[in-house]
Order: C-alpha cells, then sequence, then structure tokens
C-alpha cells in the first residue's frame, strides 16, 4: 500500500458521463493512501502428480487488479463534498482512472466494487473499492503508418526543361514497417485501411508469426476500416459516405480478432488481392504497464 504521495501525484477519476473528482494531496479529497497501483497478482495453473514434491507449472496468467484508495475530506465545505463523493461514485458508473506525475500519465479502465464509505469525523474519512479487469495500465494510442504518399512539392521549385512535369508526391515504397512495442506486454491494435481508389481484400501481416487481419471484401475509393483487437471491445467497421457499417462479417475466417504486438520489434505487412497502390495503411497500438 502507498501511503507517501507527492504535490505532483494525482489520481483523476473520469465516469462515463463525462465528469471528473481528483483526489490528491492538493484537492479538497486528500490522498491519504492507494493499494494495488503499484504491483500485479500472477495466478498460476498447476499440476502436483502422485508422490511428487512439489508442484509444476503449467501456466499462469496475471489476475484482475483491485485498487483502494482512501482519504480525507478537509473540513471546509465536508458536508457538500461528502455528498459529491457519494454521488460521484456512482457503482452503475463506468470510470477510467488517469494517474499523474509531472510528466508521466498512466490511465486504467475500473468500476466501483464498494462505494465511499465516509465517516462523520471533524475530518471525515473515506475509503473507495475498485476492480480493474484489464489489470494493466495504459497510455495515449502510438500510430504507425506503413502505406502512405509522401509530399514532393516544396518551393523553391524547379522545373525540368526535359518536359518530365513536376512531382506533387510519392508512394512510400515500403510496405513493411516496425512496430516497436516499449510496453511491458503485449498491445492490442487498431489497424485503420483507408482506400483511395478500388481494394480487393487488403490485409496485415505480423512477419514473424503470420498472424494476420485480412478483409475479405473490394473497398471502392474513399472507403476506411477500422478492426479493433482490444479484448472485450472487438470490432470491424466501415466507414462509406458518411455512414458507419458492421463490417465484423467481412472478416476472413484466418483473421486474428486479437492480434497483438509482442514487447520488443514487430515486423508488419500489409498487401491486397488486388490495386494494393490505392491503399494506405495506419496501425495504433495502446502501450501497457504493470504500475506507476
Amino acid at each position: 500500500m502507498r501511503t507517501s504521495f507527492g504535490f505532483n501525484e494525482k489520481l483523476i477519476f473520469h465516469n462515463n458521463r463525462g465528469q471528473s473528482l481528483e483526489i490528491s494531496v492538493t484537492s479538497p479529497f486528500f490522498l491519504q493512501s492507494a493499494d494495488g497501483i503499484d504491483s500485479l497478482e500472477n495466478e498460476f495453473y498447476n499440476v502436483k502428480n502422485y508422490n511428487e514434491d512439489g508442484t509444476n507449472i503449467k501456466g499462469s496468467s496475471v489476475r484482475e487488479r483491485n485498487i483502494v484508495v482512501g482519504g480525507q475530506l478537509r473540513r471546509q465545505d465536508k458536508d457538500i463534498n461528502r455528498q459529491k463523493l457519494i454521488r460521484f461514485f456512482n457503482p452503475k458508473h463506468r470510470f477510467t482512472l488517469e494517474y499523474t506525475n509531472g510528466d508521466i500519465t498512466r490511465f486504467i479502465d475500473c468500476r466501483v466494487e464498494k462505494s465511499p464509505v465516509v465517516s462523520k469525523h471533524i475530518w471525515p474519512e473515506f475509503m473507495i473499492s475498485f476492480l480493474c479487469p484489464n489489470p494493466w495500465w495504459y497510455k495515449e494510442e502510438q500510430k504507425y503508418e506503413i502505406a502512405m504518399w509522401v509530399a514532393a512539392f516544396e518551393f523553391e521549385l524547379e522545373i525540368d526543361d526535359g518536359g518530365d512535369g513536376i512531382e506533387m508526391g510519392y508512394r512510400e515504397p515500403n510496405n513493411v514497417v516496425n512496430v516497436f512495442n516499449d510496453s511491458d506486454t503485449a498491445s492490442p491494435l487498431r489497424i485503420q485501411f483507408k482506400a483511395i481508389g478500388s481494394v480487393v481484400n487488403p490485409y496485415i501481416k505480423v512477419v514473424d508469426t503470420g498472424r494476420i487481419v485480412k478483409i475479405d471484401a473490394t473497398l471502392k475509393g474513399g472507403d476506411v476500416v477500422t478492426v479493433n483487437t482490444k479484448r472485450g471491445d472487438e470490432y470491424a467497421i466501415l466507414e462509406r459516405n458518411g455512414t458507419e457499417i458492421n463490417y465484423f462479417n467481412y472478416l476472413s475466417y484466418d483473421s486474428d480478432i486479437q492480434l497483438s504486438v509482442d514487447v520488443g520489434d514487430n515486423l508488419i505487412r500489409y498487401d491486397a488481392a488486388e490495386f494494393v497502390s490505392n491503399l494506405e495503411v495506419s496501425i495504433y497500438f495502446t502501450p501497457q504497464f504493470v504500475g506507476v
């Protein structure tokens, strides 16, 4: 349990109604303790054989994270803030916890496990318990572009006497990008396929593993298909002429809807069955961390 906090450290809770509440040493909701923000708990799957000492570990997974925040209401407006605290942490709402400390910012999604218990002392103390189904802290998305056009038109302008015209831009010749994941675990992806003309069956593939996400369809110019592989929020959506269409059924049978990038280097290639020159691809991933 952490019981000492600096002036730059803040726990800012955002709910799904667009409201926020800060708990820190400078807030009316004074931060005294936070349990569970630093460490993760591993769960082992063991097999014990007859007449064998100990057990054999066959696998493991990280358990959901429990965070318990304790604090104190300052005497000024304590009754108003008591009601504000209780109403804000409604168990029916969804929350994102934002941790900040100077230049470091991390997020984690959570739900209220036990709504605030607030004493009625002169300096009222409170305690709130949260459950984080995905136990990893994360930061803002990172973006990598594989297929794109590069601007080539600049001043001072020189026109070739040979009559070859003016090059306004050129297509990036490389169809492979190295997505470097500098976090603590494999991270899910958000993949965006953009068609600037007709494209047949566009896909991306992780070079080392062969894992793939492929659209079994022909995209028209202007179409954008976004595929999200975040656990619990998997989707494929087509944006066409300002309308969003569920495109999940157009993923190929061998697509990995939980495709992720491992820690370190990940070579990812894009291609299409036809008209690959009309395809632009952007890859987004969210780095994840053990603690803050």
